[in-house]
């Protein structure tokens, strides 16, 4: 014991040899592993963030329905013949957090023009209080819950239809009893989602005025469409299926993987590029003092101590690094958690669409308590592969060594 404590002792002195050169890898190891963590936590709220604010408008966390209400191999693919009531849940807590809609495929006919869109029809207040749909609506009003027979358009839809605010549209569908669904609208608004794609391709009316167009009973509907972001996991419901927005936009759900699994890349390439150059300062270091080495083996140190001191020392000096790298990566992750940042400082000031909509969000960074310990493990690990060189360099350099 008394010997390990000398050689911690012996170790914990030699970092101060060259006083210099042992702050420089201290502050760029510590710099490093903090732009890390601070970096990892960025991608992983960064994503949260931007997903909350792209379902918040439309898709929502998660969709309850019939168990045969999506195609099993494509969500796309859906059976509007399939319909639910809220006797099938059985839980206040989902219905609280989640809105009814009916949908269906219909052709929406103007003057000159009649297009394939689908028609998904809204509880107008509760659409209001957990979805910010209504926000998209840029000319004219959103759907009023009193009302009846309202229609809102994407912009390019009504471009393409040639028809302004006020007034009708045709529609025409399949009701659920094999009747053909037709009836006309009142254009009260128009949906703009940054020119995106879905503004060609959605509608939007009351719940009561697509149910009735469609021949669907007051208490039956298709989908209820979960606004709660807060929650990862999904619920278990009897005699109905919950189906993740990852399986019904499968597309974003890789991105988003894609852009997360990219950012550990570039993190790890970090590590090695720093490690890298740490090990070329460390074989400098360890050749500088070649001299000192062979006085020890001339003394009786064995070439086994002299390694386990120069392990010692760069372990020393790696947990004061990486213990003021996580404090680093902690304080930078608080400071934009209070102050979160604007994505389009990334973009040149221009919004991102994603999956047809506009998305503007404010990223505020959240930390993720694994990060502190996986990153300085990580940098643990390669620190010691970037060691095993300079340190079989200077066993095979010392002439004495015993």
């Amino acid at each position: 014991m008394n010997g390990f404590l000398y050689l911690l002792k012996f170790s914990y002195r030699n970092l101060f040899r060259v006083p210099k050169r042992t702050i420089i890898m201290i502050l760029s190891l510590s710099l490093g592993c903090g732009f890390i963590i601070w970096d990892l936590n960025f991608a992983n709220s960064g994503s949260r963030e931007i997903m909350k604010d792209f379902l918040a408008q439309y898709a929502g966390n998660y969709h309850i329905t019939h168990p045969e209400y999506y195609n099993a191999t494509n969500k796309r693919e859906f059976n509007h013949y399939k319909t639910m009531t809220d006797g099938d849940l059985k839980n206040n807590n989902l219905i609280s957090k989640s809105t009814k809609r009916a949908i269906a495929p219909v052709f929406i006919s103007g003057e000159k023009k009649t297009l394939g869109v689908l028609l998904t029809g809204l509880e107008v207040e509760k659409e209001k209080r957990l979805s910010t749909l209504y926000t998209a609506i840029t000319v004219g009003a959103f759907l009023d819950k009193h009302g009846s027979k309202q229609i809102i358009l994407g912009k390019k839809l009504a471009q393409r239809l040639d028809v302004q605010i006020g007034e009708e549209v045709a529609v025409i569908g399949q009701a659920i009893d094999g009747s053909v669904a037709n009836d006309l609208f009142k254009v009260v608004g128009l949906l703009d989602f940054g020119g995106g794609d879905l503004e060609e391709s959605l509608a939007f009316t009351q719940l009561h005025s697509a149910q009735e167009l469609l021949s669907l009973p007051p208490e039956r509907y298709h989908q209820r469409v979960s606004f709660d972001m807060d929650s990862e996991g999904l619920p278990l419901v009897k005699n109905s299926s919950v189906t993740s927005w990852t399986e019904i936009l499968p597309e974003i759900a890789v991105s988003i993987k894609f852009i997360d699994n990219f950012t550990w890349i570039v993190s790890l390439i970090i590590v090695i590029v720093v490690s890298l150059g740490l090990s070329n300062t460390l074989m400098i270091t360890f050749f500088e003092r070649e001299a000192e080495f062979t006085s020890l083996n001339i003394i009786g140190a064995k070439t086994t101590w002299i390694t386990a001191s120069l392990m010692i020392e760069v372990f020393i000096m790696a947990s004061i690094a990486l213990i003021i790298g996580a404090l680093l990566g902690f304080f930078a992750t608080t400071l934009f958690h209070y102050y979160p940042i604007n994505i389009e400082f990334f973009t040149g000031g221009k919004p991102i669409i994603m999956g047809g909509m506009t998305i503007k969000p404010l990223i505020k960074i959240y930390s993720v308590p694994q990060y502190y310990w996986q990153v300085p493990l990580m940098i643990y690990a390669f620190l010691i592969l970037t060691m095993i060189y300079p340190l079989i360099r200077v066993i095979r350099r010392s002439k004495n060594a015993v």
